[in-house]
């Protein structure tokens, strides 16, 4: 007499529990790192927007009209070597409640650290330089912004070999 068989073995069923465990392992895994990614890669955009704004206030006549008298260092340039660069300073405040208003303080929350607010912005100081042929930049040192998840450094655009 032939036995049918009708179900699936013991053995059968713990082997495909521990395929299905294995896969959901790795799943997992990837997921975690995909938020993580996410969540850098959200923070790199708010800094970008930050310093789009910065960029559109170093286009402003406000920010040409600074005084810049602190040499802080000199650049060499295709056309010129020892191309000094001058330094002023302004406050966020200026920044934000400039003429053409380029950020707003509601604008300044990170969504990569839980929605932290840059908070407390009034007497944070932004240098802002100019060099003798007229092109500006601006360093803001990361440990002004009490938003980021990473503190330390500068956003900057100054040139190599300039630390202002």
């Amino acid at each position: 007499m032939i036995r049918k068989k009708n179900g699936f073995t013991i053995v059968e069923l713990l082997a495909v529990l521990v395929l299905l465990g294995i896969i959901m392992g790795i799943v997992l895994v990837t997921v975690n790192g995909g938020f993580g990614n996410a969540k850098n890669k959200t923070e790199d955009i708010f800094i970008k927007t930050i310093e789009d704004a910065l960029n559109i206030y170093l286009n402003s006549s406000e920010a040409k009209s600074l005084g810049y008298n602190d040499v802080v260092c000199s650049i060499d340039k295709t056309h010129k070597l020892g191309v000094k660069v001058y330094r002023a300073n302004v406050s966020f405040n200026d920044v934000i409640n400039s003429e053409y208003h380029p950020i707003a303080a509601n604008d300044l929350i990170n969504p990569a650290n839980d929605g932290a607010k840059c908070t407390n912005l009034t007497g944070k100081i932004i240098n802002i330089y100019r060099d003798e042929d007229y092109i500006y930049y601006y360093k803001i040192e990361k440990s002004e912004l009490n938003c980021l998840k990473n503190q330390t450094g500068s956003i900057s655009n100054l040139p190599a070999g300039c630390n202002g």
